[in-house]
């Protein structure tokens, strides 16, 4: 139950409600603050629910999508203020999901390639929104503990090189992230500055996005938040003209925005032979019916059980992990690490390893795996 919430302030959140619908800007301070309320449940949640459509819907400026990611941070920080001690920069790989090109899962098998080609990675993961399975599903049916604190997910990325730290565990319960989250089916701003988030301290990142013209808004704002190095991808389909999907694509071109060290943004296009693989069609890598079937494509390929065009599409998302953090020259050079690190079975390995450090019940996990790739 909402706390009793004084009328003055009520008048005043609604003020800026009324502004937007009036199209109206807020300033980042402003953004910042209103979703500060939100977060700490201090408006009613019309009020709230009025406040987040009104921003989608009057579609959001650079400015107030830097202050929901600074709020987000805020609350982030204050249930979890620790971060990955690794030694040396780590990754973090997301999808803001909401695209129009559903394939299987891929941002989860390419951290875990990535990892496997000796990148430090930290997932953080959601549920699937408006496709099959998201990140979330992948790594709980795959046997990777839920809900253990992001703590043991940063440990995790320091000892074997990966965690996973999903939005909706049980040691979210207690944050205004999980209790928003929780109740929406659409997608919003909160979806789009979310991915932004320092959750583990780190300051490079992938965030693919669902629309091409969302590409130079969060590069961007990931250079304004304080980002080092940042990609932000969205593949398209020969197939499919004007659907995609937040991920780099094997099924036509992506578009391309990075952020260079130096703070130069560089935006660019990729074609399937630049990273030397063949362009696939849709139905190689569409989604199963099922959330288990889903996952169990992508974990078939982790094990080397399927070489073809999902194997493809997973091996360039991780050749974009290695080539954004010098670990590869180019795209192609880092496919050829990613195939080699399925069919050593490296990735498998450091999925397994992941089990190891971050479960509570590591033998419970290894076993849910097993059965998964048996198909059981």
């Amino acid at each position: 139950m909402a706390p009793p919430i004084d009328e003055n302030k009520l008048r005043a959140f609604g003020a800026l409600i009324v502004r937007m619908q009036m199209k109206q800007s807020l300033s980042r301070e402003e953004m910042r603050e209103a979703f500060g309320q939100i977060w700490r449940n201090e408006q009613p949640e019309l009020q709230q629910g009025a406040f987040i459509g009104t921003l989608r819907t009057k579609g959001e400026t650079v400015d107030e999508i830097l202050g929901v990611a600074d709020s987000h941070n805020d609350e982030w920080r204050s249930h979890f203020p620790g971060a990955v001690q690794a030694g040396e920069p780590h990754l973090g790989i997301v999808g803001v999901g909401m695209d129009t090109l559903k394939t299987i899962n891929v941002s989860s098998g390419a951290a875990l390639i990535a990892a496997a080609c000796g990148l430090k990675v930290h997932k953080i993961a959601a549920p699937g929104m408006t496709g099959i399975s998201g990140s979330f599903e992948s790594f709980m049916l795959m046997g990777v503990d839920p809900d253990v604190e992001p703590e043991v997910a940063f440990r995790a990325t320091e000892q074997v090189g990966i965690g996973y730290t999903p939005v909706v565990g049980a040691a979210m319960h207690k944050t205004g992230v999980f209790r928003v989250l929780s109740q929406l089916r659409c997608g919003t701003s909160v979806h789009l500055a979310g991915p932004m988030g320092f959750h583990s301290g780190e300051r490079h990142k992938i965030i693919g996005v669902p629309e091409p013209a969302m590409v130079p808004l969060v590069i961007g704002c990931m250079k304004a938040l304080g980002y080092q190095r940042a990609l932000v991808p969205c593949g398209g389909s020969i197939e499919f003209p004007g659907r995609h999907m937040d991920e780099l694509s094997n099924l036509g071109p992506t578009l391309c925005a990075e952020l260079h060290d130096d703070g130069r943004i560089e935006e660019y296009t990729v074609q399937p032979a630049d990273a030397g693989l063949r362009t696939a069609g849709y139905e190689e890598v569409a989604p199963a019916a099922t959330p288990l079937d889903n996952v169990r494509a992508v974990a078939r390929v982790l094990a080397g059980h399927d070489t073809g065009a999902r194997l493809d599409l997973l091996a360039l998302n991780a050749a974009a992990c290695l080539k954004l953090m010098g670990k590869a020259p180019d795209l192609k050079a880092g496919v050829e690490q990613a195939r080699h690190a399925v069919t050593s079975g490296a990735a498998l390995a450091k999925l397994r390893a992941l089990i190891g450090a971050q479960n509570r019940d590591p033998a419970a996990g290894l076993a849910r795996l097993d059965a998964l790739l048996a198909g059981a």
